[in-house]
């Protein structure tokens, strides 16, 4: 692909070299990004089948229309009406924060980042920059924008791993039309411990997830102690009771049943823990969850998401997808292991009740080919679908992932790169 900058900003193309510079230091693949100059006022980022163009005030005064407008010099936000889907009004001061404010691409919600700082004057072209190298990496605007704003706090020579370096995702601002439903009234401790219990990294293990009473009981038998039910369809004639005999087996087996999705089942028939998708987190009522003490765990698919929702926190966080996969139709595109192992460093640095790291759990397309390779990335657990389900001798893959994600394992082959 090709990043085409306007001539008239030309300096910029020294910051976006130094970007991906360093981007590549991390593993990413830019051998096949060029650099050029774009003929109009646009950053003009030119894929294989399609183009994504960004306009902004550091560009001209005149902001063409394009796909992403980055507005720097608006000051003070006095209207709470963010008027077109494109724009994305950056460092905006209230009340002694900053914020950088802008619509969802695909649903039109307004998102918005809290920093301590302003974006400085002089910080504008590094910033944009990063922002540019971050599209051209296939990063959505979101996580664009929050890694961006961590870039500013730490050399150049730096990737921004560390929690406190990052802005927060906003939940609630009326001011900004930004409205949550999620309920945090409970999740939100005044002594900052959890709401939803803490959970052992090492108690997690492997991670099948099945659609099936008899799958949960099958792999439980064979030693398995987290497991989740996900039942797509909500008519399923059966789904209650199948979630009712999920729940007995993880008691009588003293285990970690998860249940997808349905999490008023999950509290009245007193499961152990529920798992949501981001998109699930506004139909659900976290109080209720936190008051029947049922272990929470979420999906996310970046940089975004998972500060997003480690404001809740939850149990655990779910980390994907890794590779592609066809289980279920998902709105991002795999996230690789490069990222996967940049997300894994920042969760290692959040506080977690009285420890530091939330348990992760990668997911999506794992099998026994690219086990070791996620599991060396640092997660806590690995989740499996189809490498189990579709396996002729399910022992012998429950077996040959216990081999992979010992201590020893991942211990060694630590050792086998460390000078």
């Amino acid at each position: 692909m090709r990043i085409l900058v306007p001539s008239s900003i030309i300096d910029v193309t020294g910051e976006i070299q130094a970007c991906l510079s360093l981007a590549k230091q991390q593993g990413f693949d830019i051998d096949n990004i060029e650099l050029g100059v774009s003929s109009t006022q646009l950053v003009e980022l030119v894929f294989l089948r399609s183009v994504t163009t960004i306009s902004s005030d550091i560009i001209s005064t005149d902001l063409y229309d394009s796909n992403h407008q980055l507005r720097y010099q608006e000051g003070t936000f006095l209207d709470s009406n963010i008027k077109r889907d494109n724009v994305v009004h950056l460092s905006i001061e209230d009340q002694g924060a900053s914020f950088d404010v802008w619509r969802h691409p695909s649903n039109g919600e307004v998102r918005a980042l809290l920093s301590k700082r302003p974006i400085t004057e002089a910080q504008r072209i590094k910033h944009f920059a990063w922002v540019i190298t971050l599209l051209a990496l296939d990063f959505p605007i979101e996580d664009s924008l929050t890694l961006a704003r961590a870039q500013l706090n730490v050399s150049r020579e730096t990737w921004a791993c560390e929690y406190s370096l990052f802005p927060v995702p906003v939940l609630n601002n009326p001011k900004l039309g930004i409205v949550s439903n999620w309920s945090l009234e409970a999740s939100v401790t005044s002594d900052n411990a959890l709401a939803f219990d803490l959970l052992n990294k090492e108690s997690l293990g492997l991670y099948p997830v099945v659609d099936d009473i008899a799958w949960i009981e099958r792999l439980l038998a064979l030693g398995v102690t987290t497991i989740q039910l996900r039942i797509k369809n909500s008519q399923q004639a059966d789904l209650e009771h199948q979630i009712v005999q999920a729940i007995e087996l993880g008691k009588q087996y003293q285990a970690q049943v998860f249940i997808n999705d349905y999490w008023q089942l999950a509290i009245e028939h007193g499961a152990f823990g529920v798992h949501l998708g981001q998109e699930d987190i506004n139909e659900a009522n976290l109080d209720e969850l936190a008051q029947a003490n049922v272990r929470l765990g979420l999906s996310t698919h970046g940089y975004y998401e998972l500060l997003r929702i480690t404001q809740i926190p939850p149990s655990y966080i779910a980390l994907g997808h890794i590779f592609p996969t066809t289980t279920k139709q998902m709105p991002s595109l795999p996230q690789g292991l490069v990222r996967l192992k940049l997300y894994q460093q920042l969760i290692d640095t959040i506080p977690y009740g009285d420890d530091i790291g939330f348990p992760t759990v990668a997911i999506g397309g794992i099998d026994l080919t690219n086990a070791n390779q996620v599991w060396q990335c640092g997660v806590s657990s690995l989740a499996v679908v189809r490498a189990v389900t579709l396996s002729d001798d399910p022992k012998s893959v429950v077996d040959a992932f216990a081999k992979v994600m010992s201590p020893v394992q991942r211990t060694e082959s630590i050792a086998e790169v460390t000078p």
